[in-house]
């Protein structure tokens, strides 16, 4: 069974976003899975309705968010990162849709996420795929 996974990632950073792109494509097939759609949003902030309408349009086994929420000189990253996150993992039970979401930070720098950006996405994409197969012999099916 291969499955179908989306992927939505910031543009904010998209040069470190390319390599968590370029590096969970280089493990797909090794995961019998493909990487079927990207978007783009601006940031992790606008991650909800991309994912929101991917489920509901495409129906994808699991989608994976990547984005990089840098340090800044204010608390507003860490609002962000959060409301983010809580929203995206609404969604993952409203549906009943697998999703990893590889957002790194809040409060990294710009090398710390390009030092982590292959590997948290390599490891994003296999808990993905992890968490499909684990569905599936649930007999949970997703609500879309």
């Amino acid at each position: 069974m291969s499955m179908r996974i989306h992927l939505v990632a910031g543009y904010i950073h998209k040069d470190i976003c390319d390599l968590m792109i370029v590096a969970a494509q280089s493990i797909s097939d090794e995961l019998d899975c493909r990487i079927d759609r990207v978007v783009w949003t601006p940031g992790s902030l606008e991650a909800p309705l991309a994912v929101k309408e991917l489920i509901e349009r495409d129906r994808p086994d699991a989608v994976v968010i990547f984005g990089i929420q840098e340090q800044g000189a204010t608390k507003h990253g860490e609002v962000i990162a959060h409301q983010a996150t809580s929203k995206l993992l609404d969604l993952q039970l409203l549906y009943r849709m697998p999703m990893a979401i590889a957002i790194i930070g809040p409060g990294a720098t710009l090398e710390h996420a390009k030092e982590k950006a292959v590997r948290t996405a390599q490891k994003a994409l296999r808990g993905a795929v992890h968490m499909v197969k684990l569905t599936h012999d649930f007999g949970t099916e997703p609500l879309v």
